[in-house]
């Protein structure tokens, strides 16, 4: 128990720390009276749409919590651990917990994103450094609080269960007996995290995508900024850097945490089950819970560390809070295994260090090709000099090319983890390297959450500034356009991060699926384990895979485009017939915000309903098709649907790092111009008149396209295919 109690106390800092960070911003000042006219605006826009999105979400989330107990409640117990009826309590108290912990979680961002926006703008009329830090803590304030709550629920949960039998009144014997199969009781957990945090990231991309179009596009027919006050799409926009850029991205770190603790500790039980000289399941399953804790200390460390001055880079002081982070929870990862397991140190070491050999490639990938320090980005600014369709093409090929180097460099770890896995002699030594990979692989997780949800925060607070002191402080206006250009840049890491994660934990769930069919099997005197034995059903399982990959990333941007396209017809009829030349005063007139923000909000749960029960009804379907269409061996149904999670992942991981690349590479060109670069935003003739730059307006063709794919359709693709191998572990005991 002694473990359990370091995670719990562990996580509960992690939950001080982002209380102590929250305390701090909100102690910040807010600037002047139009500063907060705005947030205002902003901050009730947002709440309206979390409180909508809460109540739905919690319903459709109890539907499927319902049919889940049902399903398990009611069938008669086979090869279980626990009686039918308790399986079906724990599943759904862990998915319950699950989806609670999201919206709470969404609910949270939202509330800090927005208060911490408006602090940010207030800062940025000091220095540098007061900006950094506010936009970092208001990240990191979410990052934490995120992936703690992740932690203890999950933590929580282990101790009930123990509880329940007997740990705690005399009966550790009886209690001992279930640890092992605890993982396979709370994987409703990890399921109600990812299904809740896939409708956030539905609803909140549409909305903020939506907005961010639509505000773009009108404003450029009329000549204004898109963040002008007169625009009357401008709060939604920023609203929609709140609700998606923090809320939404902090669901999914939540649902992320989740997976990727529960794939871990799932594998490590079938390790347990395995290895004879395992002594103490609870120190072996606990592994991947202290690894994340030991993640909360180092990202506390690293994000209070972070100082700069208007003399240095704003890169170089997060670069050092994210080795800070990566150090201190390598050093406690080592620490946590020869503590737990010294007896199978070699495996579980060397697997940790190639995973966090990789994350620094993947992150160092992502930074190479969205930075315009480098050479994709300058190619594809200098390829929108021949205008939109140079440019497009530039990303396309860009985000092509570059997606192999990430996929490489795991693939490579991964034989490296299989091969010293091999090598050490250890049962089941290839699966605790494969486990080793992957709690090294996201080590960092966290403070990359705080980066990307600090890049929301400074988003929000140009807006801020542009409609406020913006014209008179062109001052202001740069302290945040230079973190801006690494907001684009810090989005990449977290999701390229999430995306190679995604890999080994399909590998592992996968081991697990098909050994726990061969446990449940043998216990029913089936067939033995799926083989390759019918290659037409394997291959229909695999296209069904990346048919549902490619249905869902195209349900999505058509949805995005659609919402956009009533909100650029209600921003045009707003601004008919009105030209706002920036050197003339200003027509007085009052904007109307509301419709927009309304617009934003129906078409964004719309959107969610229909296809986040589609994305979950969808493989259901699809496995209980494939097992209904083998029903005369129902080892190659389990066989078609492995073959259904491997083609969708791949292809969702592919798909994820080429839209990472191509959008990141499209956003910074825009941004790069923007500074001055191939002629910068506007061009003036031998008269002094000032024109539109026509490779700047290339350049946001570009970036218009890229947003709905790597803002929108990546984080949803990369919560569904983490999804899709809870659910055929789910199914496996009710398809037999």
């Amino acid at each position: 128990m002694t473990e359990l109690v370091v995670v719990l106390v562990l996580s509960i800092m992690g939950i001080g720390v982002s209380a102590y960070a929250l305390r701090w911003l909100l102690g910040l000042p807010t600037g002047d009276a139009d500063m907060n006219r705005v947030a205002n605006a902003i901050r009730e826009a947002s709440e309206a749409f979390a409180r909508r999105l809460s109540g739905t979400t919690a319903a459709l989330s109890a539907l499927v919590g319902g049919a889940l107990f049902l399903a398990y409640g009611l069938r008669t117990s086979v090869a279980d651990p626990v009686s039918g009826l308790e399986l079906g309590v724990w599943m759904l108290v862990s998915f319950a917990l699950g989806a609670a912990g999201t919206i709470a979680i969404g609910e949270a961002a939202t509330f800090v994103a927005t208060r911490g926006a408006v602090r940010t703008a207030s800062a940025a009329r000091r220095s540098v450094d007061a900006t950094l830090r506010a936009s970092l803590r208001t990240g990191a304030t979410t990052a934490l609080f995120a992936t703690a709550l992740s932690t203890v629920t999950m933590g929580a949960l282990y101790l009930a269960v123990l509880a329940y039998h007997g740990a705690l009144g005399g009966e550790p014997s009886r209690a001992l007996a279930v640890v092992p199969h605890i993982p396979m009781l709370l994987i409703g957990h990890a399921l109600g995290a990812s299904f809740s945090a896939l409708l956030s990231q539905i609803a909140g991309g549409t909305f903020a995508k939506s907005a961010d179009i639509g505000a773009d596009i009108g404003a450029r027919d009329v000549g204004i900024e898109d963040d002008d006050a007169e625009n009357p799409a401008v709060v939604a926009n920023l609203a929609g850097d709140c609700v998606a850029g923090a809320a939404a991205t902090a669901t999914s770190a939540f649902a992320q945490a989740a997976v990727v603790d529960a794939a871990a500790m799932l594998g490590l039980a079938l390790v347990y089950s395995r290895d004879t000289g395992l002594r103490s399941p609870l120190a072996v399953l606990l592994l991947p819970l202290l690894s994340r804790a030991f993640s909360l200390l180092g990202t506390s460390f690293g994000t209070l560390i972070v100082r700069t001055d208007d003399r240095e880079n704003p890169l170089a002081p997060l670069v050092r809070g994210l080795l800070v982070a990566a150090v201190l929870h390598a050093v406690g990862l080592v620490g946590a295994i020869e503590w737990l397991l010294p007896d199978r140190r070699t495996p579980l070491l060397a697997g940790a260090l190639i995973g966090i050999a990789v994350a620094a490639v993947v992150v160092g990938w992502a930074h190479a090709v969205t930075t315009s320090r480098f050479q994709s980005v300058r190619d594809v600014a200098e390829a929108s000099r021949g205008g939109p369709t140079l440019g497009l093409l530039a990303g396309i090929g860009s985000g092509l090319g570059n997606a192999v180097w990430p996929l490489a460099a795991l693939f490579g770890g991964a034989l490296t983890a299989r091969y010293v896995g091999q090598a050490s002699g250890t049962p089941s030594g290839e699966l605790l390297a494969v486990a080793g990979l992957l709690v090294g692989l996201v080590g960092a997780a966290p403070f990359l959450l705080s980066l990307e949800a600090s890049a929301a925060a400074v988003d929000a607070a140009s807006g801020i500034v542009t409609m406020t002191v913006g014209r008179d402080r062109p001052d202001v206006r740069g302290r945040l356009l230079v973190l801006d250009g690494y907001g684009a840049t810090h989005r990449a890491e977290a999701r390229a991060i999430a995306a190679a994660s995604a890999l080994p934990a399909m590998v592992i769930l996968l081991e697990v699926t098909l050994s726990e069919w061969a446990r449940r099997a043998d216990s029913q005197g089936l067939a033995a384990p799926p083989s390759l034995s019918s290659p037409l059903t394997h291959a229909f399982g695999a296209v069904l895979g990346g048919l549902a990959v490619v249905l869902v990333s195209g349900r999505v941007v058509v949805g995005v485009m659609r919402a956009a396209r009533r909100i650029l017809e209600e921003v045009r009829r707003q601004l008919r017939d009105r030209t706002i030349a920036k050197d003339e005063p200003r027509p007085g007139r009052t904007v109307d915000y509301g419709p927009c923000c309304e617009m934003a909000t129906r078409y964004g749960l719309r959107q969610m309903v229909l296809l986040g029960l589609g994305a979950i009804l969808g493989p259901v379907i699809l496995i209980v098709g494939l097992r209904l269409w083998e029903s005369g061996d129902k080892g190659r149904a389990v066989g078609s649907v492995a073959s259904l999670i491997v083609a969708a992942t791949v292809a969702g991981v592919l798909g994820a790092l080429f839209a990472i690349g191509a959008g990141g590479v499209w956003g910074n060109a825009k941004k790069y111009i923007v500074t001055g670069a191939h002629g910068g935003r506007l061009l003036v003739d031998e008269t002094g008149a000032r024109a539109e730059n026509p490779t700047f307006v290339a350049s946001v063709i570009g970036d218009t396209v890229g947003d709905p794919l790597k803002d929108v359709a990546v984080p949803v693709i990369l919560v569904f295919v983490q999804m899709l191998p809870l659910l055929a572990l789910v199914l496996l005991p009710l398809l037999l």
